[in-house]
């Protein structure tokens, strides 16, 4: 697990049908693809209450950072505040939703209320309310 943001709302913009469903989707005004991880896909305009999973090693200065993100890799990036920092786990507010990161290198202390920004590709969504 390198990120899981609980409970947080989405709107769905498309779905890609295949052997593993695709949907594009509106998560904190950011637009994602991601893989849903649901029972059944989920239809075009629907809002939907899902579990956010990032599935890549986080590394600071790579995919995650201070302030707005411009020294981050190419990828949707999704901002937040600093709620915590636990040893190599980092807990930031995002939207109504907190995003629990694991962190490849521990090199930066981040304090309560810092700005982070994080990008978010390699998702997977698990919705809550089916």
């Amino acid at each position: 697990m390198a990120a899981i943001i609980e409970n947080v709302q989405i709107g769905i913009a498309a779905v890609h049908p295949g052997p593993t469903t695709m949907v594009d989707a509106l998560v904190a005004d950011v637009h994602l693809r991601a893989e849903w991880a649901g029972r059944l896909p989920p239809t075009v305009g629907q809002v939907i209450d899902v579990e956010l999973d990032i599935d890549a090693v986080l590394e600071w200065e790579v995919t995650i950072a201070i302030g707005g993100g411009e020294t981050l890799r190419p990828g949707p990036v999704l901002r937040g505040t600093v709620e915590r920092q636990e040893r190599d786990v980092l807990t930031m507010r995002i939207a109504e939703g907190f995003l629990q990161v694991e962190i490849d290198n521990r090199s930066i202390d981040a304090p309560p209320g810092t700005a982070i920004a994080v990008v978010a590709d390699h998702l997977r969504l698990y919705p809550t309310n089916a």
